[in-house]
């Protein structure tokens, strides 16, 4: 006995494409699209840094800057908004991972906004760099 499933995979095909173009996508706060642009780059030796740039709903961003570190050393951080310093400091790595991490809420300016963040062990010397652009 032969089954002809021709037609029933066509018609699988079709109706799940037609579910993709239904579906809700994301939105931000004020109805438009959110976006989360998050950039990840290694560092100078084994440590892993991470920068991710996301709306609030008051219109302003969240830059959020992760460091994945070896060992538990002090790190001097400076986080730059549109090539402008926005803050820095010094922060010791923590937790079971010696990561540390940095939340920072910026205005939003009218276009691309770009944000770098640096991070140097102060023991060893590496260096870490990340930027993203939103």
């Amino acid at each position: 006995m032969s089954v002809r499933r021709g037609p029933a995979i066509v018609l699988s095909l079709a109706l799940s494409a037609a579910a993709l173009a239904i579906a809700p996508t994301a939105q931000a706060s004020d109805g438009g699209a959110a976006k989360d642009d998050t950039t990840t780059k290694e560092c100078k030796e084994s440590s892993v840094v991470r920068l991710r740039l996301t709306e609030e709903s008051n219109g302003r961003l969240t830059a959020i800057a992760t460091v994945w570190s070896d060992d538990s050393d002090m790190w001097a951080w400076k986080l730059k908004h549109e090539g402008d310093l926005s803050d820095d400091g010094v922060v010791k790595a923590k937790d079971a991972d010696k990561s540390f991490k940095i939340v920072r809420s910026m205005f939003n300016v009218p276009g691309t906004d770009s944000a770098t963040f640096r991070a140097e062990n102060l023991s060893t010397g590496e260096v870490c760099r990340a930027s993203a652009v939103y």
